[in-house]
């Protein structure tokens, strides 16, 4: 039999065993677990703590456990506003008429298109221009040497002479007349011969007053041999006969002297008025002779003053001026070649001021009535509206095309439109009612999308897409993301937008 100490070993012995049969059997159940645990987190990720989102991507943290920013949303403080030019307003209910578009073409004004010709034959002698040039109204575009301009110049300035000579002949018989008439009334009384040399002794009386003087003096030497011999014949002291012949010679001096101031009266007059005759014919000469320079396209400045001695064969020279500012677009003429009334010379175009033309098709006449005076385009490879003033709307169909020609004018000073330029025309489309509107300006593109800023806070503004409608000017219509009285960005829009794209960026989208 076995004692108990070697019970009490056996016991010891067993009890051991058991302990490691159960760590052993521990220690596998503890490695399998560990190893479908590395199993189901490479699979699936790590364990989820009890109320986190199920899904990836929801809720308020990322991949890394970090709270996530709500990208549709972004803030702007208020004293920012005026610096990003941040204005609101709110999504209107309201009409818009779309905008429908017709093809035209920039021309050049045909009002200020100056075809240049020569008004007269000859071969220039200068050319003082080249295309593209600008020039001034009145500058010389070229100089021709012409036989007709010399000679007209030369006959102005010796009608001018001739007229000079006719007016100073004029004064001096103008002036003899009234002398003349002035003494043949002094004489009519009489007067002692010294009183006339006192009062006509300077004054110019030319042939007349030898004629008036000698008649007066016979007259007055007969009456005072008269009126001497009168009393002594009365007292016995002359004989009579001597009185007779005295009295005869006397009468006969007296009806000389009439004869004489009738015939000076009337010839000085005479002689007066055919100098102002010859005169007004010489100033109708010159007035002639200058006029056919006028035709030629002289001013009156211009024929101030010619001399050939000084001019030589300038005289002949006739220039070719630019009726008004402007660009010249044609040259025709080189040195030394004749020229004519038939050459076109030079185009000289204004083109600061053009027109712009389309051709509408009779369907679309009754929208013409719409535009009022303004006439809007564009060119097709810009947006930038120009607007025109319609100076004319055709009213006769062209019976090919079956179109009207609408025509406009408009300023262009920079020259930034370009004469040939094909353009589109707007005309007024299709109205809508009831519909929400907002400007242009309030539509901003994000990825892609067509998007707006709403407000939602007092400093606080919503991304929200939008699906844009007709557009019509710098209005559009919103079909879809709005509704009327939201609040909207409407200027400024493009500084949230730098902010949202900020935030994106910082988060790694």
């Amino acid at each position: 039999m076995m004692n108990t100490s070697g019970r009490a070993n056996l016991w010891r012995d067993k009890r051991r065993l058991t302990v490691l049969v159960v760590y052993g059997l521990l220690a596998v159940a503890v490695g399998a677990a560990g190893m479908y645990a590395a199993t189901q987190t490479f699979l699936t990720g790590p364990p989820r703590v009890a109320g986190e989102a199920h899904e990836e991507g929801q809720g308020g943290h990322d991949d890394h456990g970090e709270a996530k920013e709500d990208l549709s949303t972004v803030s702007l403080s208020k004293d920012k506003w005026d610096v990003a030019g941040l204005r609101i307003a709110l999504a209107e209910r309201g009409g818009l008429t779309g905008t429908e578009w017709v093809t035209g073409k920039v021309t050049l004004n045909e009002d200020r298109l100056a075809h240049i010709y020569s008004l007269v034959d000859g071969q220039i002698h200068e050319v003082k221009v080249q295309f593209g040039d600008d020039v001034k109204q009145g500058q010389v575009l070229a100089v021709i040497d012409s036989k007709e301009v010399g000679l007209a110049k030369l006959d102005l300035y010796k009608d001018r002479l001739n007229a000079e000579f006719a007016r100073i002949n004029y004064e001096f018989m103008r002036e003899i007349n009234e002398n003349t008439q002035a003494l043949i009334k002094v004489l009519t009384d009489r007067p002692p011969l010294e009183k006339i040399e006192e009062t006509f002794g300077d004054q110019r009386l030319g042939e007349n007053r030898e004629k008036l003087m000698t008649a007066y003096t016979s007259l007055y030497k007969a009456r005072s041999d008269y009126e001497r011999l009168t009393p002594l014949v009365e007292k016995g002291i002359a004989a009579g006969k001597q009185a007779i012949a005295a009295k005869a010679q006397f009468e006969a001096a007296e009806a000389t002297f009439l004869a004489v101031l009738e015939q000076l009266k009337f010839t000085a007059s005479q002689q007066a008025l055919l100098a102002e005759q010859k005169l007004q014919k010489a100033v109708q000469t010159v007035a002639a002779s200058r006029s056919r320079l006028f035709i030629l396209g002289y001013k009156q400045d211009d024929l101030k003053s010619i001399d050939p001695i000084k001019e030589g064969e300038t005289i002949a020279h006739y220039e070719i001026r630019a009726p008004f500012d402007g660009t010249v677009i044609g040259k025709n003429v080189v040195l030394a070649e004749r020229v004519g009334p038939d050459t076109e010379m030079f185009q000289v175009a204004d083109l600061s001021t053009l027109w712009v033309q389309a051709d509408i098709y009779q369907k679309d006449l009754p929208k013409t009535r719409q535009l009022g005076e303004t006439l809007r385009f564009r060119s097709p490879d810009s947006d930038h509206l120009h607007e025109a003033r319609i100076f004319y709307t055709g009213d006769i169909l062209d019976p090919e095309t079956r179109t009207v020609r609408l025509r406009a004018t408009i300023d262009n000073p920079d020259r930034h439109l370009k004469p040939g330029m094909f353009v589109e025309i707007a005309l007024p489309g299709e109205t809508l009612s009831n519909i929400v509107t907002l400007p242009a300006s309030a539509i901003q593109e994000v990825e892609g999308h067509d998007v707006v800023f709403v407000q939602t806070g007092l400093e606080a503004f919503e991304k929200r897409k939008v699906k844009v409608g007709m557009r019509s000017g710098d209005t559009v219509q919103i079909r879809d993301g709005l509704q009327p009285g939201n609040k909207v960005v409407v200027v400024g829009g493009f500084a949230l937008k730098s902010e949202l794209m900020k935030g994106s960026i910082s988060h790694g989208h």
